[in-house]
C-alpha cells in the first residue's frame, strides 16, 4: 500500500446534515488512494474501525481509527510464522472479533499444502498479539480446479465468541476423513475436535457445504454427497457434533435425493429455535448465441430443521413472485426476474430477507481450448421479504449491469459478509467497486451499489442501461425499499460535473447494525485527480 501520511491523517471531520432518511456522514482527511491489493474495514464493538490492505508482496497494511475517528496506530503486518511475500497467492479464509480482538485467519501453500494461520491482533495498536499454525491440509494436485481452491473453512457463532474450523481434503481416498471439524471457545482452546463419516459408502463426492456454530455446546454441518458428478443418489445432509461426543449425528434431507451440484447457507434462528438451510442446486445452464455468456439456473430452497432431532420441519421453494410482480407491474419488464439468491439474512421480527442477483458468465476460449478471459455480468438486484412461515410476503428489483473480472460463484455475497477473500484468476482491482450492499435499521432498509451517472435519471429499464465497464465514471447510489415505490438519491451528493465522482469500495465495506453505521472507503475523482477518504454513515 502506499502508506497513509500521518501529516495526511490529522484528522478533519465533515458531518453532513442530510434530510430525511439520508444517513449522516463522517469523512476522514483525504489520503492517496490503496495501491493494487485487496481492502478490508471492519468496525469492532468498541468502536474503533479497522481497515486492512492487503498487499500483493509486503504483507499486510493496518490502519486503526478510535470511535471519534481519530487515527490511533498504522503498521504494517510482517511475520517469521506465515509468509508476507505471498500475500498475492494466499486466502482470507474469515475476518472475525473474538474476546474483543481481531482475528484474522489466512491460508498460505508452502509446496502446494495448504496451512491455515490465525493472527490475532491488539484492538488498539494492530499490534501483533500472537500467531499460531493452526492446521494443514495434504499437498493438492499440481492442476487444481477453482472448486477445490477453498478447502479449509471458518465458522462463527454470531452470538458468541466461539467458532470452528472445517479442513475439507477433497483429495483423500477415505470418505471418512474427507471432513475434519475442529470446535474452539472465545480464548481460542480446542472443546472439541473430530473426523466426518460420510453417510455413504457409495459416495464418489462428498462435499462440505456449510456449518454453524452454537456457542460451546455444538457445531452443525451441511455436506452433499452424490454417486456421481450428474447427482446419482445424491442427497444433502444435516449433521451434528456435540461437544462430548466423539461422532457426528446425520439426518438425511429425503427431498433431495439425486439432486445436482448443491451450495447451502445456513443460519441459527435464534428467534423461534430452528435451523435455516437455503439451498442451490444446479438444475440447467443455458449459453447466449449473440453474446456468448451462459446463464445457470438452480432451484432454491429453504428448509427449517428442528436443531435437537434434526427432523425437517418443513421446506419451502424460493419462487420469487412478488419480485416477478413487481417487475412485471412497477417497472413494466415483461420477462421474468433471473436472479439467484446471495444471501440470507433473518430479522429480528422472524421474517428473512433474501439477496439475489442476476449473473451472466462470459468466457472466451482459443482454438486450443485455453480460457483467454473470464468475467461475470452482475445485473439486476432481487429482495425478497419471506414471512415466518417462508412464504413471500414483498418483493422488490432494482436494476444494474456491471461487468466484473473473473467468474462469481453462486452465494458469494453470503462468503464475503465473513470477511472471505481470494485472488481468484482474473481478479481485478474494480471488482472491489462493484456488486451492491444491503443495509437493515429498526425503520428502514437501504441497497447500495455504484452506478454510471448516466443511468441515474433513467427509468428501470435494463434496455436503457449503460453497462457498467469504467470505474472512473461510477458515483454510489443509494435506493430506499421502504414502501411501494422505491425512492433513490446519490449517497455523497450529487456530482457537480461530468469529470467529478464518488464512488466506495462496496467489497470492503462492513454495517455494524447495532449502531447502524456503514463504514467505507470512498475514492473522490476530479478530472485525473484520484484520493481516498474513510467514511462512516450514519442510518436512520
Amino acid at each position: 500500500m502506499q502508506k497513509i501520511s500521518l501529516v495526511l491523517i490529522a484528522f478533519l471531520f465533515s458531518v453532513i446534515s442530510l434530510h430525511a432518511q439520508e444517513p449522516r456522514i463522517e469523512k476522514s482527511e483525504a489520503f492517496e488512494e490503496p495501491s493494487d491489493g485487496w481492502n478490508k474495514v471492519f468496525q469492532l464493538k468498541n468502536g474503533n474501525t479497522f481497515f486492512f490492505h492487503f498487499t500483493k508482496r509486503d504483507g499486510i497494511d493496518v490502519t486503526v481509527f478510535d470511535k471519534s475517528r481519530k487515527l490511533i496506530a498504522n503498521r504494517t503486518l510482517t511475520s517469521e510464522v506465515w509468509n508476507p511475500n505471498k500475500m498475492k497467492n494466499s486466502i482470507v479464509e474469515g475476518l472475525y472479533e473474538i474476546n474483543g480482538e481481531p482475528v484474522l485467519f489466512i491460508v498460505q501453500s508452502e509446496g502446494r499444502t495448504p496451512t491455515l494461520y490465525r493472527i490475532r491482533l491488539n484492538p488498539e495498536t494492530a499490534e501483533i498479539v500472537k500467531e499460531s499454525e493452526l492446521g494443514s491440509l495434504p499437498k493438492t494436485h499440481l492442476f487444481k480446479t477453482s472448486k477445490e481452491e477453498n478447502d479449509i473453512f471458518i465458522e462463527k457463532d454470531p452470538q458468541s465468541d466461539n467458532y470452528a474450523v472445517i479442513y475439507f481434503n477433497s483429495y483423500a481416498s477415505d470418505k471418512d476423513e474427507r471432513i475434519r471439524v475442529v470446535h474452539y471457545n472465545g480464548k481460542h482452546k480446542v472443546i472439541n475436535r473430530a473426523y466426518y463419516e460420510s453417510p455413504d459408502d457409495n459416495f464418489k463426492y462428498l462435499n462440505f457445504i456449510g456449518a454453524v456454530v452454537d456457542g460451546e455446546k455444538s457445531v452443525y454441518l451441511c455436506t452433499y454427497g452424490a454417486g456421481s458428478a450428474k447427482g446419482k443418489d445424491a442427497h444433502v445432509f444435516i449433521s451434528r457434533l456435540d461437544a462430548k461426543d466423539s461422532v457426528f449425528f446425520n439426518r438425511t434431507l429425503d427431498f433431495t435425493e439425486d439432486f445436482k451440484d448443491t451450495k447451502s447457507v445456513m443460519s441459527y434462528n435464534r428467534n423461534n429455535n430452528t435451523i435455516q438451510l437455503l439451498t442451490l442446486s444446479y438444475t440447467s445452464g443455458k449459453t447466449h448465441f449473440l453474446s456468448g455468456g451462459r446463464t445457470n439456473y438452480y432451484l432454491a430452497l429453504i428448509s427449517y430443521i428442528d436443531p435437537g432431532s434434526l427432523n425437517l420441519k418443513s421446506v419451502k421453494p424460493l419462487q420469487g413472485q412478488k419480485i416477478n410482480e413487481y417487475a412485471h407491474n412497477t417497472l413494466e419488464i415483461d420477462r421474468d426476474y433471473q436472479g439467484l439468491p446471495q444471501q440470507m439474512i433473518i430479522n429480528k421480527d422472524n421474517s428473512t430477507t433474501i439477496l439475489s442477483e442476476e449473473m451472466t458468465e462470459e468466457v472466451v476460449v482459443d482454438q486450443k481450448g485455453n480460457v483467454v478471459s473470464a468475467t461475470t455480468i452482475l445485473g439486476a438486484i432481487g429482495v425478497s421479504e419471506l414471512n415466518a412461515d417462508g412464504s413471500e410476503k414483498s418483493g422488490y428489483v432494482m436494476i444494474k449491469m456491471q461487468k466484473a473480472a473473473g467468474i462469481f460463484n453462486p452465494l458469494y455475497i453470503a462468503t464475503r459478509t465473513k470477511g472471505k477473500w481470494s485472488n481468484q484468476k482474473g481478479y481485478a482491482n474494480y471488482n472491489s467497486f462493484l456488486s451492491y450492499d444491503y443495509i437493515s435499521t429498526d425503520k428502514n432498509r437501504y441497497i447500495l451499489f455504484n452506478d454510471d451517472r448516466k443511468n441515474f435519471d433513467k427509468d428501470e429499464d435494463e434496455r436503457k442501461r449503460k453497462l457498467v465497464t469504467n470505474v472512473n465514471k461510477l458515483n454510489t447510489v443509494c435506493y430506499n425499499l421502504n414502501g411501494g415505490l422505491l425512492s433513490k438519491y446519490y449517497l455523497f451528493g450529487n456530482p457537480e460535473s461530468k469529470d467529478q465522482s464518488n464512488a466506495c469500495y462496496v467489497e470492503a465495506s462492513d454495517y455494524n447494525k447495532n449502531t447502524s453505521t456503514y463504514a467505507t472507503v470512498m475514492i473522490e475523482r476530479d478530472g485525473r485527480d484520484r484520493q481516498a477518504r474513510m467514511v462512516w454513515l450514519t442510518f436512520d
